[in-house]
């Protein structure tokens, strides 16, 4: 039916409830299967729920709309902010953040890569979550997961009938993507000499190693660089002796400039414009969560017309930055903590972000003090949808509902598949409780 659930959920759960043994033991063997995967987090193997997740034409084609909206508003923001210096006070980026904001990346897309988080509820509602730019992630553990359990019992065993089943694919994509930016800079058709550059503190995350499989395979020589062995002379980039032509940056941009000037040589031959890099500092603007703060701030978006912040007020919640300056507007916040969430402006992987529903009218309003000095932001709560999913413990099995937010990855402005997150805290976050889940888009055989 249009707008509910694939019947397919309803038929898993049947065939779980039905069979333990068999999903419990295909369970375990999942379970080592992805811990000799690349699907890590922080070296350790990701948190999963052994349960697909299944989306029809209709709404996987509803994501690609939802998120192809977005855009349009972040591109038209974008554009504005470049045009027009008294509407950039509104971010209060640092000067050099700025300066690198407005240089011309030398390619037509805005956000080459960036995965919009969605709450998305199968009637039709939704409400955006944040938007992610800088150092998307989570490829790996959905490409992986999509393989392990398409292949176990949890969807072999489904009477599929005349339906088929496909999912989104994430780094050769990419890597497509990757080019068609680059050739437009470069003005040929060369294959350019790689670096995938971040801030390694430990450990080189094996997303980075899957990527750049994918770039070798397609004919691009690849180094995984930490930015601080980068050196810039001569009008050249270079990690040791490897001449790089284009950067993937994996390092987020707040990142880029408080670490500075040991990235100086990347903002240098970045500057200079004597190296590609994908994706450009201007994504800075809706990767920082001011952005929805911003838009939220009637003085910023006279420029808007009134379709625009119609979709702004119906589908990204109420944010602003957390000040007591406003007495009433503090009052608001303080009384009714259940209604809102606080936030760092520039951070990731739901790290700092508290619920005001998890703590008491005491500990929210000392939290609130504090965070006030600390560039945060406070967000009203958004109805997080859910749904019933398999847990497995001791040979047991059951169902339960969690809440789930879906991350939708989008290169070139082009829908490549969602990557899905549970869990039964108010924040679905690593540092709080995530599981992931693979996606699947079921459709009809002509």
């Amino acid at each position: 039916m249009k707008g509910m659930p694939s019947d397919l959920f309803r038929i898993h759960r049947e065939m779980v409830r039905k069979n333990p043994d068999v999903f419990w033991s295909s369970y375990l063997e999942t379970q080592k299967i992805v811990a000799e995967s690349p699907a890590k987090y922080k070296g350790k193997p990701v948190e999963f729920l052994f349960q697909p997740f299944f989306l029809t034409t209709e709404q996987w084609s509803g994501l690609e709309k939802i998120t192809g909206k977005m855009l349009k508003l972040i591109h038209k923001v974008t554009q504005y902010y470049l045009e027009n210096p008294g509407f950039r006070r509104y971010f209060e980026f640092d000067p050099l953040m700025e300066k690198l904001i407005l240089k011309d990346p030398g390619y037509s897309y805005t956000i080459p890569m960036t995965r919009i988080d969605v709450f998305y509820h199968f009637d039709g509602r939704f409400q955006f979550c944040e938007v992610n730019t800088d150092g998307s992630s989570g490829m790996t553990e959905c490409r992986e997961l999509q393989r392990v359990i398409r292949n176990s019992p949890a969807v072999e065993l489904l009477p599929m009938g005349k339906h088929e089943i496909s999912e989104g694919e994430f780094f050769d994509s990419w890597v497509t993507s990757f080019l068609e930016n680059y050739w437009e800079y470069s003005a040929n058709r060369k294959k350019p000499k790689v670096a995938i550059v971040d801030w390694f503190q430990s450990d080189i995350p094996s997303e980075f190693v899957e990527f750049q499989k994918s770039f070798q395979e397609a004919g691009c020589p690849t180094k995984i660089v930490d930015v601080r062995q980068l050196t810039y002379r001569d009008g050249k980039l270079m990690a040791g002796d490897f001449i790089i032509d284009a950067v993937y940056r994996r390092l987020v941009s707040w990142e880029l400039i408080k670490r500075y000037p040991e990235t100086r040589a990347l903002i240098d031959a970045y500057v200079a414009d004597d190296v590609c890099v994908i994706g450009p500092l201007r994504s800075q603007i809706p990767h920082n969560k001011r952005f929805f703060a911003v838009l939220h701030q009637e003085s910023a978006t006279a420029f808007l017309n009134r379709e625009e912040l119609d979709f702004i007020h119906k589908h990204i919640p109420y944010t602003a930055i957390l000040t007591k300056k406003n007495p009433d507007q503090w009052q608001e916040w303080v009384s009714h903590k259940d209604q809102y969430i606080i936030k760092p402006e520039d951070w990731y992987a739901s790290s700092g972000v508290y619920a005001g529903k998890d703590y008491n009218d005491q500990e929210w309003g000392r939290m609130l003090q504090k965070a006030a000095g600390e560039d945060y932001l406070i967000q009203r709560y958004c109805k997080v949808p859910q749904m019933p999913m398999a847990m497995f413990r001791e040979g047991e099995a059951w169902f339960e509902d969690q809440q789930y937010l879906m991350g939708c990855f989008v290169y070139n402005e082009k829908f490549q598949g969602p990557y899905i997150r549970t869990g039964r805290k108010s924040i679905i976050g690593s540092v709080v409780e995530c599981y992931t889940v693979p996606a699947y888009l079921i459709r009809d055989q002509e």
